[in-house]
């Protein structure tokens, strides 16, 4: 009778034993399989982000080289046209109201320029701001100017302008301006001759005109005279794209 007794607690607790395992042995191969999906789901989004990444690293650095040679070459064109009019850096500057030593910069195609700034350089010499830029035309005279033949210059801190196409004799310039999160066209506001028209294609732009702000969406415009104190700034969450028209009416 003791015997008997003893026994059937110790099947109850063997079956229990039993059950508990095979409870356990589940979570633990669903710990496993969860954990086996997470990091094949991490592999696959570093995977995926990391060829976003490098794929728009790729396209950074080029449009970064193009615009550091585009940068020499304009800094040639300005110390070339500056010595054949026998004028001194000193000059120049009395112009434009630009430090000499950001015009020597400038020359040397190791500094940026606002559109501001390289507009009073060029009426300095007496030329227009598109004569300081190569002029391309299209392959074999073709209308068509393919985004190799563009010129790429950076325009200050966290902004690209791509020039698609000017016109020094209608004294036309289209191009593209890409706007980095809390890029802008200056530090602060400059006016010089002519006129603008903008369309923003993404992102967030404000155009301060006047000591007036104007946020633009995509889709919205923004025309106005040049010689209007404006500034424009990348104030949303995102990079910027924006095609500019700047019409020289002189």
């Amino acid at each position: 009778m003791t015997r008997s007794r003893s026994a059937a607690p110790a099947g109850r607790r063997s079956a229990a034993a039993s059950t508990g395992a095979r409870k356990s042995a589940k979570t633990e191969k669903g710990r496993s399989e969860k954990g086996l999906g997470a990091v094949k789901a991490d592999k696959a989004g570093r995977h995926g982000n990391g060829a976003v990444a490098g794929g728009g690293a790729a396209v950074a650095e080029r449009d970064s080289d193009a615009a550091e040679q585009t940068m020499l070459l304009v800094g040639a064109r300005i110390r070339a046209m500056r010595l054949r009019q026998q004028l001194t850096l000193r000059d120049v500057a009395e112009r434009t109201g630009v430090s000499v030593s950001m015009l020597s910069m400038l020359e040397r195609g190791v500094s940026t320029a606002s559109v501001g700034t390289l507009v009073a350089v060029a009426s300095a010499l007496g030329v227009h701001m598109y004569d300081l830029f190569a002029h391309k035309d299209g392959a074999d005279g073709s209308p068509v100017t393919r985004l190799a033949e563009q010129t790429v210059v950076r325009m200050g801190e966290g902004t690209t302008r791509r020039v698609a196409h000017n016109d020094a004799v209608a004294g036309l310039e289209l191009a593209v301006n890409e706007y980095d999160l809390g890029g802008a066209s200056g530090p602060s506001a400059t006016h010089h001759d002519g006129r603008e028209f903008g369309v923003l294609i993404s992102g967030q732009l404000t155009i301060e005109l006047d000591g007036q702000s104007h946020v633009l969406e995509p889709g919205d415009v923004i025309a106005y005279s040049s010689d209007r104190p404006h500034r424009i700034a990348n104030t949303g969450d995102e990079r910027a794209v924006a095609v500019w028209v700047n019409l020289d009416e002189s």
